[in-house]
This record gives structure tokens, C-alpha cells and sequence, in this order.
């Protein structure tokens, strides 16, 4: 479980742009709702993985 926590953000991130390339190629791009649920899963992505290697450094 501690390695699927360190990873999250990364793992986000990922699910995020594959929901973005879903609407894109299954014609899907004028579902406001599938396209704001790919930019918060990036977005939240990006916070989590900054918040994880903060806790991990020395400084």
C-alpha cells in the first residue's frame, strides 16, 4: 500500500491524460464533464506528486 501511495500522483496523472485521449478519439470532446474530470485528475496529480517528494526530502 505504501507503494501505491508514493505513486498516486503519477498514477493520476496517467488516468488523467488517458481520459483526455478517450474523449479526443471516441468523439467525446463535447462532454464538458469527461473533459473536466481528466483536467482534475491531472491537476490533482501534479499536487499529490509535489506534496509526495516534499515529504520524502531533507530539506
Amino acid at each position: 500500500m505504501k507503494k501505491i501511495g508514493k505513486n498516486i500522483g503519477l498514477i493520476l496523472i496517467v488516468l488523467g491524460t488517458l481520459v483526455l485521449a478517450a474523449t479526443r478519439f471516441g468523439h467525446l470532446s463535447h462532454h464538458n464533464g469527461m473533459l473536466l474530470t481528466g483536467l482534475v485528475c491531472i491537476l490533482l496529480g501534479i499536487v499529490l506528486h509535489i506534496h509526495s517528494i516534499k515529504r520524502d526530502s531533507l530539506y
